[in-house]
């Protein structure tokens, strides 16, 4: 609800219709060296990802996507922006949410699975503690909701890119950056930066990069995190991914928030 670090703002769900999906995309190969991303330097999507969408359609693709947002929010496609080709995914909120969510490449194989989207973010919020994510798993299990985002953090007068979860047996929390060497960055605004995400149900770990580099800081295991002390950080049997951006603290200036090059894959999926 904000007020404190690490959290991690209201105890809600995704929301949003089911939706349906395909595939398009790259050769799935994982690995390090996979780019460090940058405004049109190739295409977003090649053969061979479980998902991958550029956007570059006349519509949203409702067989990939079912689309969330509250209040007048705006979900559309635009040609404002673009990481990769001539269009994006806007989402405009003044409150509350905005995303593309799929469930149609769920379940994967041993519960294991890479996310990469390229994001542009026009400003992030400076009321006190205020948590915002730009990605979210879920699934069956337990009710953990699985987030790569971040945080205003009120004592250092700086935004930090954070991982972390809602509902579960860990609570509500986010661990945030401190890469590289105890000297984290602030995300970048009016910028295009590639988000890639490890979710490792099978061991119940994960991983994220931050323009192909690994963010070790963000890491996080079953017995590592930042959730209640005792409990275990276990991931769900995931069933959807939504991507966009929601921040759970009022703000008295509305956001506006672009994503592109959209990928789910077996295999670190990288930059390029």
């Amino acid at each position: 609800m904000g007020g404190s670090p690490g959290s991690g703002g209201e105890s809600q769900g995704a929301g949003g219709a089911a939706a349906g999906g395909s595939a398009t995309g790259g050769d799935g190969s994982g690995g390090d060296g996979l780019g460090t991303g940058g405004t049109n330097a190739g295409p977003a999507c090649k053969d061979g990802l479980l998902l991958c969408d550029d956007f570059e359609s006349d519509s949203i693709d409702t067989t990939l996507w079912s689309v969330g947002k509250n209040n007048d929010n705006v979900v559309e496609l635009s040609t404002e922006f673009a990481a990769r080709g001539s269009q994006s995914v806007h989402i405009h909120t003044a409150d509350g949410y905005g995303y593309v969510k799929n469930t149609s490449v769920f379940p994967v194989a041993n519960n294991d699975y890479f996310g990469r989207m390229f994001v542009r973010v026009a400003r992030y919020s400076t009321v006190d503690w205020a948590h915002w994510t730009v990605a979210e798993a879920a699934g069956t299990g337990n009710d953990s909701m699985i987030r790569v985002g971040g945080q205003y953090l009120t004592d250092q007068e700086e935004n930090r890119y954070g991982v972390g979860s809602d509902g579960g047996p860990t609570g509500d929390w986010t661990r945030h950056d401190t890469d590289p060497d105890g000297h984290p960055a602030q995300p970048k605004v009016g910028e295009w930066v590639c988000l890639e995400w490890e979710h490792k149900g099978s061991t119940n770990e994960t991983q994220m990069y931050i323009d192909g580099e690994l963010h070790p800081s963000l890491s996080t295991a079953a017995t590592d995190h930042d959730g209640t002390d005792g409990a275990e950080y276990i991931l769900p049997t995931f069933t959807s991914v939504w991507f966009g951006f929601w921040q759970y603290q009022t703000d008295p200036e509305p956001f506006d928030v672009w994503i592109d090059g959209v990928a789910i894959d077996e295999a670190r999926i990288g930059c390029e």
